[in-house]
């Protein structure tokens, strides 16, 4: 066989060309063919360099201050780690649990859209799908409250929901608020595979040892304690006595009898999984109780770990006679039921849990952190000061913001993208942000008596996170404009997607989604290829500015797909490429293909940021002309119109 190959003599050899080993070896690499285009013979053009290659010490780190310091650490607490504090656990959840399912009033995608979430989870003839919403506006649904009560099931409960949509709230509420009297009679284990606790690989052992240490220390029952091990085996001890292989050695030799019991009674302890289920059993028998688990957090493992857990739950529902909640992702229920077997052929009881409002939830975790802040409320080994004054100051500041200002709870909710723990992080961090003027805030409140947060602040501390300059793989914000080809026209490649799908919500007669022939076909008329294509779906995909109607965490490109636009993904679209902050933000991180571009350097004062953040729309305007196009999808020219205004509006001058 003759041809051309690349060939790397040793790892000194790789590492001395590593940047062309990365460029040709690397998954990205692979999906760019460069290796391909090598050993073709055909030259590969070189990128202009990102402004973010020239600048030192890149992405840098932006140091707090003092204040900034405190409000980081103690909004952690009073965001955070508050719901993880037993002595009000109960008191958070009657005020801070908010109803699964209400669809949010600030997401620039339809109500329609977000009804059919889960919609997509099973194939059109599974006849043994059956999936249903965990509550609605008139409570929790019957049927799920039917199984508890009734402990009817004999296969595990699923609660389907994506990540951070609440599933462990959902079942805090439930055993705390909800439902306690029916947990009361039960005996109630909760094993959270997302513990620190719980880092092994083998989650079947995990889970079996979880649910032995909580025995012994919620129910001080030890199941490897003598007595109950004796208790728990008693029938089976009594025929071992009868057995030829001791029944006369108790006579001839009382000690040699007791070392065979001992043995007898090792062999069954020493099997943990049998011997748990004995022990459970035996509780529940003698105690009167039913025995519910819930496995809650497998979002937080990956693919492989929630499908085991997905199995250990089934064998403990069927076999151990005991009702199992299992917390798991769409994207893994999806894969399990229609590829990997796990779930193939059994007949599914799911039940979805869908994120609440995210003005909602922001609404009433700020508005019990201010009952910590005020003193209200008591925490743990822990004393009011004079940083909860400060903090308790900005959080009255962002409420009465958020409040006036629907802009913020739309930037909020479409960046969380339906994640409710992104979303309190994201105010959290705003407490704690380098980017925050937590002073000025605090001097305005005192000489005025408010201050309002405005869209581009809060923005401004997701974009830059604890970083000087924009870092595309820290940041919650993606790069719209940035390109992957020798080709200046793809600086709206991304942005021209994101509007086709978005177009696709007018016309919903699929739910929002185009199938992926109809994307090419439709991006491919702008001069674009496959491989360009290609490309930008799996950086909107990754980056989860779209998703897909096959549920799955890969996107293959040979799958029959249909693909529809995320909330992240609208406001990507619609919102930030007229923004002043995103775009002074993401020039550091966009090539430049301009002969003269002088403007493209390093600026630090206000007035050299809007020149630059001129400079470049001049730049996108010349590039948009030439490519002589009617804006369907997505209009520059428009955008840039709407860039220029708000220019004016920042800056008190005339737009260019």
């Amino acid at each position: 066989m003759e041809g051309e190959a690349l060939v790397y003599a040793s790892l000194e050899s790789m590492l001395a060309s590593f940047k062309d080993f990365w460029n040709y070896l690397s998954k990205a690499g692979m999906q760019e063919r460069h290796l391909v285009d090598k050993v073709l013979g055909k030259v590969l053009k070189e990128l202009p360099p990102k402004l973010s290659s020239r600048i030192h010490g890149y992405p840098g780190i932006r140091e707090r201050d003092v204040v900034q310091t405190d409000m980081e650490i103690i909004s952690d607490l009073v965001l955070e780690d508050v719901i993880r504090d037993e002595n009000i656990e109960r008191q958070f959840l009657e005020e801070c649990y908010c109803n699964s399912g209400a669809l949010s009033n600030y997401a620039l995608v339809s109500r329609d859209i977000l009804n059919t979430r889960y919609k997509y989870l099973f194939q059109d003839n599974d006849q043994k799908a059956q999936l249903e919403p965990v509550a609605s506006k008139k409570g929790l649904n019957s049927n799920l409250m039917d199984v508890i009560a009734n402990s009817v099931s004999r296969r595990p409960i699923l609660l389907v929901g994506d990540v951070g949509a609440g599933k462990s709230t959902f079942v805090a509420n439930l055993l705390r608020v909800e439902a306690p009297a029916e947990f009361e009679k039960s005996i109630t284990l909760k094993v959270d595979l997302g513990s620190q606790a719980i880092v092994t690989n083998d989650i079947k052992a995990s889970i079996l040892d979880e649910l032995a240490r909580q025995l012994k220390e919620n129910f001080d029952i030890d199941i490897q304690d003598d007595d109950f091990v004796r208790h728990c085996y008693y029938v089976d001890l009594e025929v071992f006595k009868k057995s030829v292989h001791v029944k006369r050695l108790y006579e001839i030799d009382p000690l040699g009898a007791l070392h065979k019991e001992i043995a007898f009674l090792g062999e069954k302890t020493d099997n943990k999984g049998e011997h748990l289920k004995y022990a459970l059993k035996y509780i529940s028998r003698s105690q009167h109780k039913q025995v519910v688990i819930f496995i809650d957090n497998c979002d937080q493992r990956n693919d492989s770990d929630q499908e085991t857990a997905f199995l250990v739950s089934q064998e403990i529902a069927t076999n151990w006679s005991m009702i199992v909640f299992l917390a798991l992702r769409p994207e893994t229920f999806h894969r399990a039921k229609q590829f990997t077997g796990a779930l193939s052929g059994y007949h599914t009881k799911a039940f979805t849990i869908a994120p609440p409002r995210v003005s909602e939830v922001i609404t009433k975790r700020l508005r019990f952190a201010q009952k910590i802040t005020r003193g209200e409320i008591q925490l743990s080994n822990f004393k009011l000061n004079v940083t909860f004054s400060k903090l308790d100051s900005l959080i009255d500041v962002l409420l009465t913001s958020l409040e006036n200002d629907s802009k913020l709870y739309e930037l909020i909710d479409n960046i969380a993208n339906g994640n409710i723990r992104k979303s309190i992080e994201m105010v959290k961090d705003f407490f704690g942000s380098s980017y925050t003027n937590t002073r000025k805030i605090l001097e305005s409140v005192a000489a005025k008596g408010y201050y309002s947060v405005k869209t581009h602040e809060f923005l401004r501390t997701i974009i830059y996170g604890s970083n000087i300059h924009y870092n595309p793989s820290a940041s919650r914000i993606a790069n719209i404009f940035d390109v992957r080809h020798y080709d200046p026209k793809e600086h709206f490649l991304m942005p021209i997607l994101l509007g086709l799908l978005h177009s696709s919500l007018v016309n919903n007669r699929q739910d929002g989604f185009i199938d992926t022939a109809t994307v090419y076909s439709a991006i491919q008329a702008f001069g674009f290829t496959p491989e360009q294509i290609d490309s930008v779906i799996d950086s909107a995909y990754t980056k989860d500015m779209l998703e897909t109607s096959e549920k799955g965490s890969r996107l293959l490109h040979d799958a029959p797909l249909k693909l529809r636009i995320t909330p992240l993904g609208a406001y990507h679209v619609k919102r930030l490429p007229s923004t002043f902050t995103y775009v002074d933000a993401i020039i550091a991180d966009t090539p430049v293909f301009a002969r003269d571009a002088s403007w493209n350097r390093t600026v630090y004062t206000f007035s050299e940021k809007v020149s630059r953040v001129t400079a470049f729309k001049e730049y996108l305007d010349a590039e948009w002309e030439k490519m002589n196009t009617n804006g369907n999808y997505f209009n520059w020219k428009t955008v840039s119109a709407e860039l220029a205004a708000e220019m004016q509006w920042v800056t008190g001058a005339p737009s260019r």
